[in-house]
């Protein structure tokens, strides 16, 4: 193995989360990575059977059991920090948190409020915690509508036909969950995906494991092979330029940074041409600046090629979200009044199908 793709397989895992966007793999693992996400592209048009909704939940919750079987449930900040075991803890931790903002007397009754509800769904023998995402609740409750139960928990408006089985449940709880992951105890940060969570429902509680698409997209080889060819071609400029050097050992991370921000300001369809003009108001420093703009001018070729694979790879991307949003199914998800959701989740390859372009991350 060459230094430089050493070096880049080396400083991967420091770059983006568990589950990257596909298209980050170009620059998280080099012209490797762009190979890989071609693949990924040929295996969604032939076997979409791991493809998950991304649910846009909110707030994020911890429930579980103590190994007395003490029952407990708190917010993102309480995880690790605060144990609830009664509904006035819970409240309380919320309430006397922060800076007194005006939102957290609401919160913390909410909050409360789903305490008894969800420990009611819990299997009195079930040890650990499940980590979720709240769907609806009394304090934010989903909406009747005609043949259908709507909930927006954050972003994205789920509507469910109350003909179908999931539409049923719902019209019946008080509580819904979608769950994404377990822990053994209290504060750990080592997650296992969770596979079942049949027994953590009741009449009361909804709580949705993975949610698989029943559509088989489509996906145009001949794009994925003029991904293959493009990144063969500039395979040595790219990892060249993402191997860094003295003083700026990881340019992947500040594309990182730069991909984010052009997400969140809805830039994303400008991303081959406007990495200079954020480089030079963003926070990095003038010395890494300098240094990339070396970088650049000694190999020209390196960021057209690794933000030209960025943009084709998002395309074909984009092309198989819109496809699996307009198909026929039990939920259907919009953003803003326009159709579809924040995307869907390769399980088996641990990769985000996030259309970046029209979503803006809350």
């Amino acid at each position: 193995m060459r230094y430089a793709e050493f070096k880049i397989l080396n400083e991967a895992a420091k770059v983006g989360r568990e589950y990257q966007h596909l298209e980050d793999l170009v620059f998280v693992n080099g012209s490797k990575g762009a190979l890989k996400a071609a693949n990924i592209l040929d295996n969604l048009g032939t076997d979409s059977g791991d493809v998950a909704i991304k649910w846009d939940g909110n707030p994020t919750i911890y429930w579980g059991r103590e190994p007395d079987g003490t029952f407990v449930l708190v917010g993102k900040n309480g995880w690790g920090r605060n144990k609830s075991s009664s509904p006035e803890n819970l409240a309380g931790f919320i309430k006397n948190s922060g800076k007194g903002e005006d939102w957290r007397e609401k919160f913390g009754n909410d909050m409360a409020s789903i305490f008894n509800t969800v420990k009611s769904a819990t299997p009195p023998n079930f040890r650990g915690y499940i980590y979720g995402d709240l769907l609806y609740h009394p304090g934010k409750p989903y909406a009747s509508g005609e043949g259908a139960v709507e909930f927006t928990p954050n972003l994205v408006k789920y509507t469910v036909d109350t003909k179908s089985e999931l539409g049923q449940r719902i019209a019946a709880s008080q509580v819904g969950i979608v769950a994404h992951t377990t822990y053994e105890s209290f504060g750990s940060k080592d997650s296992t995906p969770i596979k079942d969570v049949s027994n953590f429902n009741n009449k009361d509680v909804v709580v949705l494991g993975q949610t698989y698409v029943t559509h088989q997209p489509k996906v145009d080889t001949k794009q994925t092979e003029a991904i293959r060819k493009k990144a063969t071609a500039n395979a040595k400029v790219i990892d060249q330029f993402l191997a860094g050097q003295k003083g700026l050992s990881n340019p992947a991370q500040i594309i990182y940074t730069y991909m984010n921000h052009m997400t969140r300001t809805q830039q994303i369809k400008n991303v081959e041409t406007g990495f200079f003009d954020w480089l030079a108001t963003s926070k990095i420093s003038k010395g890494q600046q300098a240094r990339l703009a070396e970088m650049n001018k000694q190999n020209p070729k390196a960021l057209p090629a690794i933000f030209g694979l960025v943009k084709t790879i998002m395309a074909v991307k984009d092309n198989i979200i819109d496809q699996l949003d307009s198909a026929d199914a039990d939920v259907k998800a919009t953003t803003r009044g326009d159709k579809g959701g924040e995307g869907y989740v390769a399980q088996k390859d641990k990769i985000k199908l996030v259309p970046r372009a029209r979503w803006q991350p809350n």
